[in-house]
């Protein structure tokens, strides 16, 4: 049976704006002596596991694999709650023996937003593991954005000692995904961008089928 263009086009539409509040992305670029991290997206907490622990810290902190922080803020508010990813998640791109960072920064100035959030958690076991630990006032509904913008004064990624590349965690089991991306990188679409151009696509196969079917 053949799928009519409407419905196709309504399941394009939601399986794009399904990918368009995927994930979070803490961008850092060089800029003007300085190094600059822009954060941006959306994350679908209900899709994460909730954690029985959470670390009680009053900071924020953009951290890989529980070894290397790059911190942005300082008392802004109380992380209780904890969210991990499922089993079969591969940890390894924030793994410290090949990126993104090789050092602790705590010298930053936070630009705007106030929200404490961790990018690791807790596990039951006492270890650092990849996650999000947030505030709980910070929800809307299940959906969490980190609203930072952060400049690291006289810095390089030299001296960060950070590694340029695009550095993403995704959930094994729903495509929730954290992503370091420091430089240029691996250029990611914004989700609304991407869905225009989805429906651009669709809008345009439909309108050749219809000229087809005329002539």
């Amino acid at each position: 049976m053949k799928i009519t263009f409407p419905f196709a086009a309504a399941a394009l539409a939601a399986s794009l704006s399904t990918a368009a509040n995927a994930g979070i992305v803490f961008k850092f670029t060089e800029s003007d002596g300085n190094v600059v991290m822009n954060s941006s997206g959306t994350i679908d907490t209900s899709k994460l596991v909730l954690m029985p622990r959470v670390f009680m810290w009053g900071g924020t902190g953009v951290e890989e694999n529980g070894n290397h922080d790059i911190m942005g803020g300082a008392s802004v508010g109380e992380i209780n709650m904890s969210f991990g990813f499922h089993d079969g998640t591969d940890y390894s791109p924030w793994a410290s023996a090949n990126g993104p960072w090789s050092a602790s920064s705590f010298g930053t100035t936070v630009n705007s937003g106030h929200k404490a959030f961790t990018t690791y958690v807790g596990s039951p076991s006492g270890a650092q593991i990849p996650g999000l630990g947030i505030g709980r006032e910070d929800l809307q509904g299940w959906l969490w954005s980190p609203d930072q913008n952060w400049t690291f004064r006289s810095a390089s990624f030299a001296s960060m000692r950070m590694a340029v590349g695009t550095y993403t965690v995704t959930d094994a089991q729903t495509g929730e995904f954290i992503t370091f991306q420091i430089g240029a990188g691996n250029q990611l679409p914004e989700p609304d961008a991407a869905a225009l151009v989805g429906l651009a696509l669709v809008g345009a196969c439909a309108a050749r089928r219809a000229k087809t079917r005329k002539a």
